[in-house]
């Protein structure tokens, strides 16, 4: 069997990233699933969303690092904020810095308003008077 394609390396078994090129110059990428069957499963545009699918489809746990935090803030820090500015980049790793240790080892879905009202709260009282 011949190695994978480098830009498919990072995906599990049978789930294969798409690449397009559109008119304007700029590069569409979507994922499939290709079962034993060799019929494509559209998985979407999304990494996260497509690995749950593939979950699904393989009938597999859902990934690690989707269930907690930790993933999501792993997910934002490579994903997004490269995409700001430096100062933002700065501010934002200070946040992180001060939601991991509250919130990285908590399921995603046991995170309540509540939760996040609390914490807010307690931070709130915490911080210097203002004026």
């Amino acid at each position: 069997m011949r190695p994978r394609k480098p830009h498919n390396c990072h995906l599990p078994l049978r789930m294969y990233q798409v690449n397009r090129k559109r008119k304007n110059g700029q590069v569409w990428v979507s994922y499939i699933y290709r079962g034993t069957d060799r019929v494509d499963i559209q998985l979407g545009r999304d990494l996260t969303q497509a690995r749950l699918k593939w979950a699904e489809l393989e009938a597999k746990a859902i990934p690690a690092d989707l269930e907690i935090m930790s993933g999501i803030f792993d997910r934002y820090k490579r994903d997004i904020v490269p995409k700001k500015s430096e100062r933002t980049q700065l501010d934002n790793a200070a946040e992180l810095r001060q939601l991991r240790p509250v919130f990285d080892e908590i399921p995603i879905d046991a995170i309540t308003p509540f939760m996040i009202a609390a914490y807010r709260d307690i931070r709130a009282d915490a911080m210097p008077a203002v004026g």
